[in-house]
């Protein structure tokens, strides 16, 4: 199989940068060059910083394939489309390529994102620039441990990576930045926030059936079909200020429709008027779609 990004597969760094840019129209020239020399950029960066764990993806967004990459997107690129059931709403936003470094530095992650934003150069504008963070070994903001059930070591690959045909180790991406009502949820009493979320808080165990909401977080994106559970691979981190904090929320899958009937459990109410109520407490203020192709179709560019 063709090689994947070193982003992809690998495990959440302690840091992770995550910069969404859209194209110049008057100078396009030249990006998918700048974008051929990220793999070798990203080593000679972690030779500097003598962090091996320092890995990259970048992913390109439908209406940027053609300018970029020359040729036809993966059939199942799509550019986002957006939710919206009552006062829930899942937007989509400006995004043609998307830029994800993780690593456990946050010095080097920001080195590599200005060297390969320095040779887009005036091809690119930066829609927006994320720092995202590991918080207390894995917990989201909420104070719940987040991406349980992620897949782990070989099994990463065979969730995230398109597994044949022209796109093969690739991977679909799906970005959402996700916004926390902090004090709302934190006046919650922890019996109730673990009804929201469908596991204890402390122990990260999932309730019983018997007492777990139809409307638990878990209880809408754990969806199953022909008895297999569909997966997804996340890189999500929390992110934040004293002002704003939350989740920036990463998909890599090799079938896009995984994440969306996920997204769709969560927004859109079922006919007995079921949705995701951590939706209640926290809202995507973006919403973009890309595929990162192999690093073999990259450095072909």
């Amino acid at each position: 199989m063709a090689k994947p990004q070193s982003a992809i597969c690998a495990e959440t760094g302690d840091f992770g940068l995550f910069l969404t840019l859209v194209l110049n129209g008057s100078a396009k020239d030249g990006i998918g060059r700048a974008l051929a020399t990220l793999p070798d950029l990203t080593r000679q960066m972690s030779l500097e910083f003598d962090e091996p764990r320092l890995v990259s993806a970048v992913a390109i967004g439908h209406d940027a394939w053609r300018p970029v990459m020359g040729g036809a997107p993966p059939a199942d690129l799509v550019p986002f489309q957006p939710l919206r059931d009552g006062d829930r709403e899942a937007p989509a936003t400006p995004a043609d390529l998307f830029l994800h470094i993780h690593s456990p530095r946050h010095d080097a992650n920001f080195a590599l994102a200005r060297r390969i934003v320095d040779r887009l150069g005036d091809a690119v504008g930066v829609v927006e620039e994320i720092h995202g963070f590991k918080h207390k070994g894995g917990r989201d903001l909420t104070g719940f441990v987040d991406g349980t059930e992620n897949a782990k070591g070989d099994e990463r690959a065979g969730v995230a990576l398109v597994p044949d045909g022209p796109f093969v180790g690739g991977s679909y991406v799906s970005i959402q930045r996700y916004i926390h009502g902090m004090r709302k949820w934190e006046s919650l009493p922890v019996a109730e926030q673990e009804g929201v979320i469908g596991r204890t808080k402390e122990t990260d165990e999932e309730l019983d059936d018997t007492v777990k909401p139809p409307t638990a977080h878990i209880a809408r994106v754990v969806i199953e079909e022909d008895g297999e559970e569909l997966e997804i691979l996340r890189h999500s981190l929390p992110y934040g200020s004293t002002g704003e904090a939350g989740l920036y929320f990463v998909a890599y899958g090799a079938d896009p429709a995984t994440f969306r009937k996920m997204l769709e459990a969560m927004v859109l109410a079922d006919a007995d008027g079921h949705y995701d109520h951590l939706l209640d407490f926290s809202r995507p203020v973006t919403g973009a779609a890309f595929f990162a192709p192999s690093l073999d179709l990259l450095r072909l560019l």
